[in-house]
């Protein structure tokens, strides 16, 4: 059975061989590639649509992905000669002593960042003599390494015993309630590699800590914004809670038709937010109002009722007949509609429908119904394709054949 990968971080072809790729119809991207000079045929034979980079790997060469840490206790260990490939950190120890990086036993070729203290620094490049590497030295202690999604806490700070090098990949984010004087004494320096989110009063901290933010997306909430980190539905009952708070949000913002004007005024400040908001037609111009300047803002109004799609839903004919009422259908997911829903149904039954996601249409002929009743199109329309023969892999971190 032939097999299609989608997108891979890392495609590892250091022990592959033509039988071992047999069953590999296609991959889409790959971010790199690692192969010996022996297979590098492989390369061609397998069908991939984009490559980032390759790196060719000698022979006695062992891949290492992540840390690797030198230490005194590891470099004292090794008695025969050690040949790595490390796709990611190598941090060296402060107390190593210099001896020990001169015995001539490890070789390195690295693909990513390598920290080391100042003074032993000279001493790397008989040791790290290949690959793509950057060289950081650092003074006091090496740096903390956090991977992922990683939110500074103020517990995280308490546990510093020293000023710490805080190196972050992947979302780094701020809780509301840190204390940026002790961030400013426990955090000597930070290097992010990802995103950066916290709030605009800690900004002016943020780049006191950095040489630089290249390549770092940074996102600023502004003072006095509670942050909303899911979908939020609001009725005349629930949205009472807020007491005339700014929201900021990156998901959508439901309103059902019972909630007025006079309780939204009451209730609610200001709106920052990059998804959507769905409101009834009455309050729509005041949504308009409390997401002032915003240009990213999608306000989507209803006259009688509305329904969101936000993961992947199937309808089918009866679903739609069971609708009180003709509504509005927001798609911000994917919505399949079965191959029995019926062109009138369709019409008598959806108001308008918004396409932020994905409609997928068993019928084709519901693709001209749906021209005639879409709204917003900032999503895609398709036909479903029939299943190809074969597994499909969609996101691979590492993979090897």
């Amino acid at each position: 059975m032939n097999q299609r990968i989608g997108n891979v971080g890392l495609l590892n072809l250091l022990d592959a061989t033509v039988e071992s790729i047999k069953g590999i119809e296609r991959i889409e991207n790959v971010g790199r590639v690692l192969y010996r000079k022996g297979n590098a045929h492989l390369l061609t034979a397998l069908n991939i649509g984009n490559i980032g980079s390759t790196c060719e790997v000698p022979e006695g060469y062992s891949h290492f992905k992540g840390i690797l840490k030198l230490d005194e206790a590891y470099l004292k260990s090794i008695s025969e000669p050690i040949h790595l490939l490390v796709n990611g950190e190598v941090i060296v120890d402060k107390n190593v002593h210099p001896d020990y990086l001169k015995k001539g036993l490890l070789h390195l070729m690295v693909n990513g960042k390598v920290y080391s203290p100042a003074h032993l620094s000279g001493l790397l490049s008989p040791i790290i003599s290949k690959g793509v590497f950057e060289l950081e030295s650092y003074q006091e202690t090496p740096p903390r390494m956090e991977s992922g999604k990683f939110t500074l806490t103020n517990s995280y700070l308490e546990a510093i015993d020293e000023q710490a090098y805080l190196v972050v990949s992947g979302v780094l984010s701020f809780s509301k309630d840190l204390n940026m004087e002790k961030f400013d004494d426990k955090i000597s320096r930070l290097e992010v590699s990802g995103k950066i989110s916290l709030y605009e009063e800690q900004e002016a901290f943020l780049y006191k800590k950095t040489a630089s933010l290249a390549g770092c997306k940074i996102e600023v909430i502004p003072a006095g914004y509670e942050v909303l980190n899911r979908t939020l539905r609001l009725n005349n009952r629930s949205i009472r809670r807020f007491k005339q708070k700014n929201l900021y949000t990156k998901k959508p913002i439901l309103f059902d038709a019972d909630v007025t004007r006079e309780i939204i005024t009451e209730s609610i400040g200001k709106i920052h937010s990059t998804s959507v908001i769905v409101c009834h037609e009455q309050v729509e111009d005041l949504m308009y109002e409390l997401t002032s300047l915003l240009l990213d803002t999608e306000i989507l109004s209803y006259e009688n009722s509305f329904f969101i799609i936000e993961g992947e839903e199937v309808w089918s004919n009866e679903q739609f007949l069971a609708l009180d009422e003709p509504t509005n259908f927001i798609v911000n997911g994917k919505l399949i509609l079965d191959k029995d829903v019926s062109e009138e149904v369709l019409r008598n039954k959806v108001v308008e429908i918004d396409i932020l996601g994905e409609i997928t249409v068993r019928d084709k002929k519901l693709k001209g119904v749906l021209q005639n009743i879409v709204r917003v199109n900032a999503g895609s329309v398709e036909e479903e394709k029939l299943k190809e023969q074969g597994a499909a892999l969609h996101n691979v971190g590492e993979l090897s054949l």
